[in-house]
């Protein structure tokens, strides 16, 4: 019951709305926090990158959930909150898949936010777990492992190989591992369509 009330209130709670400004209170300090961590002394302003329903459609991308952080006029990165799929425990897709493209999705499945800051030359500054309500997988989260993507700037990007396995959260690492690559691909989309 307990855990039932918990994802009922980060449903309700964290997602409400698409807005990352309407997220909890909770999901806002984090950001600013680790924004805090990599600027020390800089004031870091988030500007909401303007992309129209259909860019967001064709690239599927949440459009109210991506910034570009800025001192002033300097361009310091820019930040993508992201959700992507953990399993629960007792398997996720019927076929053993382990695709998280969206049309890969199954019901079986729980979910997670992050946070990606890409440089401006668009390699991986830094990632960070928002929420990670679930049960299992919950190692998806340690820092150490996380590091492995900094400096990420591009191309194939295969768990297992590229990003160390990860014991006890395999469909979450590969999850997020997939979906940084996938950012990656939208963020280029972005800069040529001249958004970033």
């Amino acid at each position: 019951m307990k855990y039932l009330m918990i994802a009922i209130i980060s449903y309700f709670g964290l997602f409400i709305t698409n807005k990352v400004d309407d997220l909890s209170p909770r999901i806002q300090k984090s950001i600013e926090k680790e924004i805090k961590k990599i600027w020390k002394d800089t004031e870091v302003k988030k500007t909401l990158i303007k992309i129209d329903d259909k860019t967001a459609n064709e690239l599927q991308i949440d459009a109210d959930k991506n910034f570009i952080l800025k001192s002033g006029n300097e361009v310091l990165g820019y930040l993508f909150v992201r959700r992507t799929k953990g399993c629960v425990i007792g398997g996720c897709s019927d076929s053993g898949e382990q695709t998280f493209r969206k049309e890969m999705i199954g019901e079986r499945y729980e979910h997670f936010d992050y946070m990606l800051i890409l440089n401006k030359d668009l390699s991986v500054k830094k990632v960070k777990i928002l929420v990670y309500d679930g049960e299992y997988g919950y190692e998806v989260g340690s820092k150490l492992w996380l590091r492995q993507f900094i400096g990420y700037s591009g191309g194939n990007l295969e768990y297992g190989r590229d990003i160390q396995a990860l014991s006890g959260a395999t469909i979450s690492a590969q999850s997020i591992t997939d979906d940084i690559q996938l950012m990656h691909e939208i963020a280029l989309k972005l800069r040529e369509k001249s958004l970033i």
